[in-house]
């Protein structure tokens, strides 16, 4: 896959109205379709069984197609969406009126950011930290996603990450020479290897020692180049 540069959210606007494109984004994000639903339904749920999948499906589409980029990250908005389709479908069909008024009432906190029990401070505060744990959680799938394009399994990268701080830091800063130079991205690009050769050229890091880093610098020129806000934060700094 061509590492398109940008975030997330602008490949989701690229795929609008693209029935093939939408089809891939589909197909990759089953599982995070599923897991919206189950979680909102407390109960697993299979392909080609449960009609709330097929639901959160047709949702996940219609998504993709409403989307842009003033509905903030595309997967917070996407959940949204599932979600009421989700109510839409149980109102229809008069199905389980209790799982109907819970997923309602959650649905609508989140829709319009407060809701019964937000009223003291610490319900607040514990009510912000869901919501950043929630945008994390969707950011890593995001990420792992990107990472799998690329033939890396986000598990491998936990286990090949530098431990020593000083080493971290100097592949990090290999990563940014990466996304900030054309030339060298775009040689990433096409090969899908580290340009060591032209690396050894401007940085003091030996070729060996970059080589050894590859999977975990491509890694963070992917959380660079594509805009991870969460992953700047906890990897980068």
């Amino acid at each position: 896959m061509f590492f398109e540069t940008g975030s997330f959210e602008e490949k989701v606007i690229k795929s609008k109205n693209d029935n093939e494109k939408i089809s891939r984004l589909i197909s990759q994000f089953k599982p995070f379709i599923a897991s919206v639903i189950q979680k909102k339904l407390c109960r697993y749920l299979e392909y080609g069984v449960d009609d709330e999948l097929s639901i959160g499906l047709l949702a996940f589409n219609e998504a993709v197609n409403s989307y842009d980029k003033n509905k903030g990250r595309f997967l917070s908005f996407a959940k949204l969406v599932i979600n009421n389709r989700l109510i839409d479908y149980y109102r229809k069909n008069s199905r389980n009126p209790a799982v109907l008024l819970s997923i309602d009432e959650e649905n609508s906190e989140e829709s319009n950011g407060s809701g019964v029990g937000l009223l003291d401070k610490k319900s607040i505060q514990q009510h912000v930290l869901d919501s950043e744990n929630e945008a994390v959680k969707l950011e890593l799938i995001e990420y792992s996603q990107v990472l799998r394009d690329w033939g890396i399994r986000f598990r491998e990268l936990i286990k090949i990450s530098p431990k020593q701080e000083s080493l971290r830091k100097e592949y990090i800063r290999v990563a940014r020479i990466i996304a900030n130079d054309k030339k060298l991205l775009e040689d990433l690009t096409r090969t899908k290897r580290l340009p060591i050769k032209e690396l050894g050229k401007i940085t003091p890091i030996h070729r060996k020692k970059i080589e050894r880093g590859r999977i975990y610098i491509i890694s963070i020129v992917i959380a660079i180049i594509k805009k991870f806000s969460f992953l700047d934060s906890s990897i980068l700094d």
